[in-house]
């Protein structure tokens, strides 16, 4: 990461351009004082105790226990604080802001300084969707995912495996798309066009998969395992459908 020089700036608390705050990850934050800046001629580490604060939607959380200088006589000091799933009984939701507090006991002026610098929560935009929840026997029909994660090449349609989405259904069937019962039109779900970050593929729901028989009138889920989520974590997106006759 390149720092940006604070011209007459002795206290900051910095994220990196790229920070993106999801729940289950972590978010890299740096604080900039000269006055932790003890050895100048080596590599400083600061406890956070009654230094730093952070809480998310008002409630305190766990931090690092220490902070360490980024380089000798720098006056830079990098941390990380992980971000949990669930906050006061609920799941971290979109808006919910992360606020890291420092108290500074004496600043360049010798006076006591407070500095908080905050960023908002982004959960996976990734969805599941299929082009009718009521699906004949023998009949096509399309999945369709919405996941910009899996847009690695915004010059080139990408690509995301049948294998990750299961069918599963209420008679015990449990397989994939990947299933060559499904008569996918395409060995993939394609992206549709350079760039979009939206998936789709063709199927025919079959008679029978695997030797045991799709039965009329029982439903069916469709899971879908995303790998690429931010936080490093793997999440299941789940779609429910009926199978009708003809």
């Amino acid at each position: 990461m390149t720092i940006i020089p604070l011209a007459g700036i002795f206290l900051a608390i910095t994220f990196q351009a790229s920070t993106v705050l999801v729940p289950g990850g972590t978010v890299t934050f740096y604080v900039h004082d000269d006055d932790l800046n003890i050895s100048h001629k080596g590599v400083d580490e600061v406890s956070v105790s009654g230094l730093l604060d952070f809480k998310i939607a008002g409630t305190s959380i766990s931090g690092p226990e220490k902070i360490v200088e980024t380089g000798i006589n720098s006056g830079m000091f990098v941390g990380t604080v992980s971000i949990p799933t669930t906050i006061n009984g609920r799941d971290i939701k979109n808006g919910d802001v992360l606020t890291i507090t420092y108290k500074d006991e004496s600043d360049v002026s010798g006076n006591s300084n407070t500095v908080s610098k905050s960023i908002k929560v982004k959960k996976s935009l990734a969805s599941i969707e299929t082009s009718q929840n009521r699906i004949r026997i023998g009949q096509t029909f399309q999945i369709r995912i919405i996941d910009p994660d899996y847009n690695l090449d915004s010059r080139e349609s990408d690509n995301i495996s049948l294998s990750l989405i299961e069918f599963r259904s209420s008679n015990g069937i449990r397989t994939t798309l990947a299933n060559p019962a499904f008569d996918a039109k395409t060995p993939s779900l394609r992206e549709t066009g350079d760039n979009t970050g939206k998936f789709a593929v063709t199927l025919k729901m079959p008679k029978e998969i695997d030797g045991k028989r799709v039965k009329i009138g029982s439903t069916a889920e469709l899971r879908f395992t995303d790998t690429t989520s931010p936080s490093g974590t793997t999440e299941k997106l789940k779609l429910n459908i009926r199978i009708g006759s003809r």
